[in-house]
């Protein structure tokens, strides 16, 4: 089964969200002179233009994390990751509790013909959470997205092997100094769905 974001199906969710929260708030303007009554059905296209013009210009930048990831969906399999040496960040596309995917920039590294990505420090990202509790997610590449599976390393030797390749490819000295903090990384697996590239 091919998993991916339906914005429609997100924006229902949301909009059901907003119509139970507005009920329960019934929202009223209060001024000195007048008091007006705003209709659910306005308050309701107000909050929805507001979310949909968020989700349309918001994808992840450094570190703004973002919603949805636009790019070409790719259906091929990819048998060899190592075309990802050359580039630095990768976005990642994660489920969120409330139903609104969640995305930011990451690094990437490629092990034996394997993609895996990680991320630092004691506290745990918000995309970690997210893959967690339910690890698909979308990573998109130089504009192409995949459909994966995401998958933490717990075995030491597999973590170590993963951090000697950040440490070639982005020079963590360089980057942290004296101080490199420590890293958690995951394994991304192409859906298995997908077909091998020929």
């Amino acid at each position: 089964m091919q998993w991916r974001f339906d914005r429609r199906e997100t924006i229902q969710i949301a909009k059901a969200w907003i119509d139970l929260l507005l009920q329960r708030l019934a929202v009223k303007i209060k001024t000195p002179v007048l008091e007006v009554h705003i209709p659910i059905e306005i308050r309701r296209s107000l909050v929805l233009l507001a979310i949909s013009m968020l989700a349309v210009g918001c994808e992840p930048k450094d570190v703004r994390p973002g919603f949805w990831l636009g790019g070409e969906d790719v259906s091929s399999r990819v048998e060899d990751w190592q075309f990802t040496d050359q580039i630095d960040e990768v976005f990642i596309q994660t489920r969120s509790w409330y139903g609104i995917p969640h995305s930011t920039t990451i690094w990437c590294a490629h092990v034996a013909d394997e993609l895996y990505i990680g991320s630092y420090g004691e506290d745990k990202k918000l995309w970690e959470i997210n893959v967690l509790r339910d690890n698909r997610a979308r990573i998109r590449i130089s504009g192409k997205i995949y459909d994966v599976t995401v998958t933490k390393l717990d075995d030491a030797t597999q973590r170590h092997v993963v951090g000697m390749a950040y440490q070639r490819k982005y020079d963590m000295a360089q980057i942290f100094g004296d101080e490199i903090p420590r890293w958690s990384f995951y394994r991304v697996e192409q859906d298995a769905n997908e077909k091998p590239s020929t």
